[in-house]
Order: structure tokens, then C-alpha cells, then sequence
């Protein structure tokens, strides 16, 4: 009976160790598995008035993060997969959720120092703001405010927009093996919604699908552009080139193909996209011409043509009217137009069904009351990003200059569209520009300009007719026409005639004034057209235009308001690949132009007056 006792008694103890087993298993399995979401540090003080988020790594995942930006610092852009994400807890407003996040955005300046862009995706069906996945991202890469206000415009004409604000934020990372953590303080973030199902609800739309174009041709461009040397990325607007054949896809993929109705949607709206890509069908036969008409005119306005090219443009596939509808994403907002940017797919001889309804959107969207309007409707919200904005980025945040003179490009293409459909129901004021009170300034003469690494050489034939050449490659190269004096500070307006000398075909003008306040604009002398015009540090208000005459000859004009008394007017051939803001800088060949200098004349105008192409 002892024995048996015995036997007994060290069953009952084996079955209790493996018990203990399992559970102390468990609960190293359970510990592991929580420790993927770590909570953010106690006693962090908030710094604005902005909500506040806060995103918390632990090590490993920040390490992964880091090593894939690494990579892309070294190859020049970011890849990105599903592999990407790592687990984190997000404390939104101190409350936590948890989450798995990732780096997003495509080109480097996404990954400068220690604020990263990221996208997040929040688990447990949890949301922050109404968004499930949303990104953040530096408010610079958006166009600061102006996108901002671009998504608010967007929306108050019932577009599809996306959900769009700013935000205070911090990055924590607790290292394995302590209760230290590493605190990184990155200011204020700009936090876009990403594309699901909420994004068409969050829009009064029915429940479908959002198409879109692959991305993988153009990147696999980029790539080949950087390995065959071209280490900056500035040709790769090259890319852009609609005819590229960018497969079709959908968002949330795997969900739209185990559903009948949105495999059936798919299936449509791809097929609408297609046919309007492929030339086969007008745009009001696969568009809501109504709001494509608006959502351009709108974007025109803000500057917002990044949203243009083919792989950022988003489509809405409306299942009640089986159309297609732009949704406004990444536009880049704020930039000055030289000419009006249309809709991928137009075919101007037979797309006049949606240029028609384009000239009445248009309409609404150039008259000064509209963006008066907007401004004064979203004045308190404004005037508050500003103040916080300020604080931590030194750039005009609102660029309202810039609107004001793309509705002068607006103007001029509704100008174009009236005339052409003979619109009687559209009324237009032509203002003629106000020649009165011009001060003709008094230019050095030629003999006390400066040369920089540049030759200046009369030709015998014509003593007013100069050939300008660049001595070499290697350095900045111009003329520069130095301590020109402005009666007070107002608008300065340049103008000159100049000629390609079969050494190129592209020439910059710059009006500066205490280096780095400036416009500068840049001149395609063959085809007649402005690349594009800038301005910096208290400058602003600029325009240009550019006319071309006889025998190759182009009249150049530029105007801006100085911010100075004295100013330097600089001049010179620039480059296709140059920037415009750096029009001077080294190029590739040894460019020459033939200016008139007898035609260069500056003056300087009451900035009450009206202004080139503005109400």
C-alpha cells in the first residue's frame, strides 16, 4: 500500500510541474507579446495647443525602421511592401492605441534627421479622428497651410477630399532590457487619411471602390535614372508621361475580390479608366464632368498640380451613376502656376462636352470674392496654424499671393474657353493694364556690369546686339546689373529681348535684392514658353510672360514687388535641367544667348495699379 501511496503521490507532482510549465510558457509567450506595444513615457508635456501624438517603438522595431532608411538614403528613394510595418502604440491625446506602422513617402526629404514620415495603420477597428489609416508627414512636403485650406475648399463644394490637419508630435523608443527610453521631441506634423472604406463614407458616398494607377513603372524608371548617374532625382518629372502603359489597381484588394459586388465594381470602373486612358471613350462618358470640372478648377487655384501626374491621381467609382469621381490627394499646394494645368485624358478637339462645364467652374473659382470667401469662412483656423506653424518653420505657410495670381491664370483660360464656345451667360471684365505712373530707372552702363565667369561680346553688325556665353561648365555664369535705386518699395517690372544662339534655348532673368530676397524666371526662347518663376525672402507678387517676335527674337517680362531700395537685376543663359531658382548654377554645355541690350528697360510701378493678368 506504500508503494502504491508512493506511485500515486509522484504522479500528482509530475502533472503539477507540467501545469507550471504551460503556464509559465504562456506567460513568457503572453509577456513577449505585449511587449510589442510599448506605453509612451509618463510626465511628456504637451507644447502646443495642437493635438498630440505620440508614437512608441520598441527597440527592435525602431532598428528595422532605421536600417530600411538607410537603404533608401543610399539609393535616393524610399521601396516600401507590407514587410515594412512593425508593431507600435500610438497615444493619441494620451489615449493609447495600438498599432502597426511603417516609413512612407517616396523621395529622401521624407527622412531628414529625426522626423520621419510614417504611415499607420490602427488595429482593433479602433479609430483617431474618424481614420483607421492615415499618414504623417512633415507639413513642408504638402505645402504647408495650403494644402490645408485646399482640402476645405475641396469639400465645401461636395467633393471628394481627404480628412487633413495638423498635429504635435513625439517618437519614443524603449530599449530592450530597461525602463529607459529614447524621446524624440519632432514638432508638428501634418496628418493625411489614407484610402479606405471611411474615406468614402467620411464623403457621403456609397460604399465602392478607389482605383488607382500602379506605380511600379515609374519607379523602376527612377531607379535606372539613378544608377546611370543622375544622383539628384530632378529628371524625374521625365516620368510623367501619360502614355506609359500603369496598370490599373484598387485599394484594399483582397477585401474588393472576396465581394461579389465590389468584384463587380472593380471590374466596371477599371474598364470606364480605361477606356478614357486608351483615347476610346470622352470624359463625360466616364466622369462626373461636373466635379472633375470643379475639383481642376480648384486645384488650379491652390497650385496643386502635383495631384496631376498619373500616379497620384484616385478615382471614386460611383455604383449609382456608374461614373468615375476625382478624389484630391497630394497636391502639393501653394505653387504658382505659369499656365493652366488640365485633367489627364483630355482631348481638347473632342472633349468640349467637359471643357464647356470646365469654363463654368471656372467662373466661380477666379473671381476674387471666392477665395475672399474662403479666407474669411476659415480665418480663425488659419490665423491659429499660422501662429503655431510659425513657431517652428520660418517659410510663408499660406501662399496667398500665389492663389490671387493663379486666379489671373484661371482668368485667362476662361477668357480662352468663352471665346471658343461662344458662352454669352459668362461675363468678363477684361482689365487693360494700368501703363500710368511707370518710373523708367536708370541703368548702369555697360561697362559697369559684372561678369561672372561669363563673356559679354558686342557683335560688329549691331553694337546693341551682345552675345552672352558661358566661359565653362564647372561655375555659376551671369551678368549681373548691379545698385539699381528704387524711388520707394514697390512693384519693379523688367523686361528685355533676347535670342536663342543655337548654344541653347533657355535664358534667366533674376531681380535681388539683399541675397537671398529674389524672383527669379526662367525662359524657353524656342518654344515660347515660361519653365517657371520663384520668389524668396519678402519678394513676392511675381509674374512673367514671355512674347515671341520675329527673326527668333523673344520679348521677356517680369514683375515683382522688392522688398528693398536697391536692387540688383541679374541676367544670363540657363539650362533645360536647371532649377528655376538656380538658374546661374553650372551646367552641362557651354550656353549662349543674343540679348539686345538697348531693349532692357526697368520699371517701377504704384503696386496699387493692376497688375499683369489680375482683377
Amino acid at each position: 500500500m506504500k508503494l502504491k501511496t508512493s506511485n500515486s503521490n509522484n504522479y500528482y507532482l509530475l502533472g503539477g510541474l507540467l501545469i507550471l510549465i504551460v503556464l509559465l510558457t504562456s506567460l513568457k509567450n503572453f509577456s513577449k507579446k505585449s511587449s510589442k506595444y510599448i506605453s509612451a513615457p509618463e510626465n511628456i508635456e504637451q507644447k502646443t495647443t495642437l493635438n498630440f501624438l505620440q508614437l512608441t517603438f520598441n527597440e527592435k522595431s525602431y532598428q528595422k525602421l532605421k536600417k530600411k532608411k538607410n537603404k533608401a538614403l543610399e539609393l535616393g528613394i524610399l521601396e516600401t511592401s507590407d514587410s515594412d510595418y512593425v508593431p507600435a502604440t500610438v497615444t493619441y491625446n494620451f489615449k493609447e492605441y495600438r498599432a502597426e506602422v511603417r516609413l512612407k513617402g517616396d523621395w529622401i526629404d521624407h527622412l531628414r534627421g529625426d522626423k520621419w514620415s510614417f504611415r499607420v495603420k490602427l488595429k482593433d477597428d479602433q479609430t483617431i479622428m474618424g481614420m483607421r489609416k492615415f499618414s504623417i508627414h512633415r507639413p513642408g512636403t504638402r505645402g504647408f497651410i495650403n494644402e490645408w485650406l485646399y482640402h476645405r475648399a475641396i469639400k465645401d463644394e461636395d467633393l471628394i477630399g481627404l480628412r487633413y490637419d495638423f498635429l504635435e508630435s513625439a517618437i519614443h523608443v524603449k530599449l530592450d532590457n530597461s525602463s529607459n527610453y529614447i524621446s524624440k521631441d519632432v514638432g508638428i506634423y501634418a496628418i493625411e487619411e489614407s484610402f479606405d472604406k471611411r474615406t468614402i463614407e467620411s464623403n457621403k458616398r456609397k460604399e465602392s471602390i478607389i482605383l488607382k494607377f500602379s506605380e511600379d513603372p515609374f519607379w523602376n524608371n527612377v531607379k535606372i535614372s539613378k544608377r546611370t548617374g543622375n544622383l539628384s532625382g530632378i529628371e524625374w518629372k521625365e516620368f510623367m508621361d501619360y502614355k506609359v502603359d500603369y496598370p490599373i489597381s484598387v485599394f484594399g484588394e483582397g477585401k474588393v475580390l472576396e465581394n461579389q459586388s465590389m468584384r463587380n465594381y472593380f471590374k466596371t470602373g477599371k474598364a470606364l479608366l480605361l477606356d478614357s486612358y486608351r483615347g476610346n471613350k470622352t470624359l463625360d462618358e466616364v466622369f462626373d464632368i461636373k466635379e472633375l470640372a470643379m475639383q481642376n478648377a480648384i486645384l488650379n487655384l491652390f497650385g496643386a498640380t502635383h495631384g496631376l501626374p498619373l500616379i497620384n491621381v484616385r478615382y471614386y467609382y460611383n455604383p449609382i451613376t456608374s461614373k468615375l469621381e476625382p478624389i484630391a490627394f497630394d497636391g502639393n499646394s501653394g505653387q504658382l502656376l505659369d499656365e493652366y494645368k488640365h485633367v489627364p485624358f483630355l482631348d481638347k478637339s473632342k472633349d468640349t462636352v467637359y471643357l464647356k462645364e470646365l469654363a463654368y467652374a471656372i467662373n466661380k473659382v477666379y473671381k476674387p470674392n471666392y477665395l475672399d470667401n474662403l479666407l474669411n469662412k476659415y480665418k480663425n483656423e488659419l490665423a491659429n496654424y499660422n501662429s503655431v506653424l510659425k513657431k517652428e518653420f520660418k517659410w510663408n505657410l499660406l501662399n496667398i499671393n500665389h492663389l490671387r495670381s493663379n486666379q489671373a491664370v484661371l482668368k485667362q483660360e476662361l477668357i480662352s474657353l468663352k471665346e471658343r464656345f461662344n458662352l454669352s451667360d459668362i461675363t468678363l471684365n477684361i482689365d487693360s493694364i494700368n501703363t500710368s505712373n511707370r518710373i523708367n530707372l536708370e541703368l548702369p552702363k555697360i561697362n559697369l556690369w559684372r561678369k561672372k565667369d561669363i563673356d559679354l561680346k558686342s557683335l560688329s553688325s549691331n553694337k546693341s546686339i551682345y552675345k552672352v556665353e558661358r566661359k565653362d561648365t564647372i561655375n555659376n555664369a551671369y551678368v549681373a546689373i548691379k545698385d539699381i535705386k528704387l524711388k520707394s518699395t514697390k512693384r519693379v517690372e523688367v523686361t528685355v529681348r533676347v535670342k536663342p544662339d543655337g548654344k541653347g534655348d533657355f535664358f534667366g532673368l533674376r531681380i535681388q535684392g539683399s541675397y537671398p530676397s529674389r524672383t527669379d524666371a526662367v525662359f524657353n526662347l524656342r518654344s515660347g514658353k515660361l519653365k517657371g518663376i520663384r520668389s524668396a525672402h519678402g519678394f513676392s507678387s511675381e509674374k512673367a510672360e514671355i512674347k515671341l517676335l520675329n527673326n527668333g527674337w523673344a520679348e521677356l517680362k517680369i514683375e515683382t514687388i522688392a522688398n528693398t531700395h536697391n536692387i540688383d537685376l541679374l541676367i544670363g543663359p540657363a539650362s533645360q535641367n536647371s532649377w528655376v531658382s538656380q538658374w546661374e548654377r553650372p551646367s552641362r554645355n557651354i550656353n549662349a544667348i543674343l540679348i539686345d541690350v538697348s531693349s532692357i528697360q526697368i520699371k517701377q510701378m504704384d503696386d496699387s495699379l493692376t497688375v499683369l493678368g489680375e482683377n
